[in-house]
């Protein structure tokens, strides 16, 4: 199921590993904001058609297919998307013609399967964690270990290591979908296939006893050294964000890998070492942090003081070795990712606490200050943990600088509906290029680049709909 020589060929011109990728031009664009893609359900074997209006106003699609004989139709509110799916063997031809308003029209002909073959689906979609997943080394009341399931699975973190594998991290939370502190213990699921398969579900960080939290996973690969950071949130009973709590909060933790997610370290408590005078609460952002262009470690954090709540960056310049607090980015703001421009700045893409739109913040190295907040109107968000990244190879040795980057988000200005992703090639200035990859209800996301240069996101589904994998070519997101 790997993606083919000649497929990805189509795909992009794969460069020196950490260094920037290119993004194929589309023949035709989608006229009026409308657009049908074809997509598969990897988890359920389902042929998909997501039908996307970005309009203005309400829309009817007719489709006639996917192997002759039917017809549908579907009204799609403004600014909304709906899908279509049929239960298809692989190997099934398809052929599905959908007309629109404005003389829109799309034809698609192809064969059912997963794994990005030219001819097949481009975006792909498998469930990873759910309530009825089986973790391996849940952490009982009894203080001993044991396989079972979570109640909610949520939180998604989401990395490529420099031999290809990709690891995928959510919250087990084991008696309810509630924040930490509580009973969570961080799940972890390796690939190293391009996502065509995946290893059991095993639990990796989890507390002394059922009533501290281990929780809000976010990875961080140095790719000088080829480890992986796991950073976590370590909470003792009375420890929400918004309580101030015994030791000083919520303490920061991280295990770290030097065989790509095999095996991990003991827990490393860097609470001592970054919190700063003043400091009420804090906690890193999940997800994933960056490695800049000159080596340096950043992992997004939140915390909080007398003023409110700010967003910042823990800072490592000894790979790890030492971390420290970077400046303040912004106020009144929760998770963020870092992304590097590629002038070298620092761009913070922060979740505001009033929802409307994304907020961005720019500094040169992160270390000194960053300038003043700008909403960014062209990202509407309803306030949500989104992911920006850069679209660079994943590898060894430092990464490269790119003008093009990937955002995905709940794109809506109210309720986390709309899984999107967008693509930049101007450093963010715009984002001409968008598709829908969950219609309806979504959540949380995390981005990654695969090792053959395709793109996966990482999304939840609510509370307890699961976190769901979906790989796709930049030419599906442009197409």
């Amino acid at each position: 199921m790997r993606t083919s020589a000649r497929a990805l060929a189509a795909l992009t011109v794969l460069a020196a590993a950490g260094t920037a990728l290119t993004v194929p031009a589309t023949a035709t664009a989608a006229p009026a904001g409308l657009n049908a893609r074809a997509a598969m359900n990897c988890s359920t074997g389902q042929l998909q058609l997501i039908l996307e209006n970005q309009s203005g106003s309400e829309q009817t699609f007719t489709v006639e297919g996917p192997d002759g004989g039917a017809s549908y139709t579907r009204t799609v509110a403004a600014d909304s998307s709906t899908q279509l799916e049929w239960k298809r063997a692989d190997g099934t031809a398809y052929h599905l013609v959908t007309t629109g308003s404005g003389g829109f029209q799309r034809t698609q002909r192809g064969t059912v399967g997963c794994g990005l073959e030219s001819g097949t689906p481009q975006l792909n979609t498998t469930k990873l964690f759910g309530t009825d997943t089986t973790f391996h080394g849940l952490l009982g009341d009894d203080g001993k270990e044991y396989d079972g399931t979570a109640e909610s699975v949520r939180i998604p973190a989401l990395a490529t290591t420099n031999d290809g594998t990709i690891l995928a991290a959510t919250d087990a939370r084991v008696e309810g979908s509630g924040d930490l502190p509580g009973n969570i213990q961080v799940g972890l699921r390796r690939s190293t296939d391009n996502g065509a398969s995946w290893d059991d579900a095993r639990i990796i960080a989890h507390a002394d006893k059922t009533d501290t939290g281990t929780g809000d996973a976010s990875f961080l690969v140095d790719r000088e050294s080829g480890r992986v950071f796991l950073f976590y949130n370590f909470a003792r009973p009375g420890t929400n964000f918004f309580q101030d709590g015994p030791d000083g909060g919520q303490h920061l933790t991280y295990l770290s890998s030097d065989d790509n997610g095999k095996t991990w370290s003991d827990p490393v408590d860097v609470h001592a070492q970054i919190r700063q005078p003043g400091w009420k609460n804090q906690f890193a952002s999940s997800g994933h942090g960056i490695q800049t262009s000159d080596g340096r470690l950043l992992q997004p954090v939140v915390y909080r003081d007398e003023r409110g709540t700010h967003t910042g960056n823990l800072i490592s310049d000894d790979h790890g070795r030492t971390w420290r607090a970077g400046a303040e980015a912004g106020s009144d703001v929760n998770e963020s990712k870092a992304i590097q421009r590629s002038t070298g700045d620092i761009v913070q893409n922060m979740r505001h606490n009033n929802g409307g739109a994304r907020y961005y913040a720019t500094s040169p190295d992160a270390s000194g200050a960053f300038g003043a907040m700008t909403r960014a109107d062209a990202l509407p968000d309803p306030g949500n943990n989104a992911d920006e990244i850069s679209y660079l190879r994943p590898g060894a040795g430092k990464p490269g600088l790119t003008k093009t980057a990937l955002f995905s988000n709940t794109a809506a200005t109210s309720g986390r509906n709309e899984l999107t992703v967008r693509l930049s090639e101007d450093d963010g200035a715009t984002w001409p290029h968008r598709a829908v990859i969950k219609p309806g209800q979504a959540g949380y996301s995390t981005m990654a680049v695969l090792d053959d240069g395709s793109l996966a996101t990482l999304y939840e589904v609510g509370n307890t709909g699961g976190l769901h994998f979906a790989r796709f070519t930049p030419t599906w997101l442009r197409g």
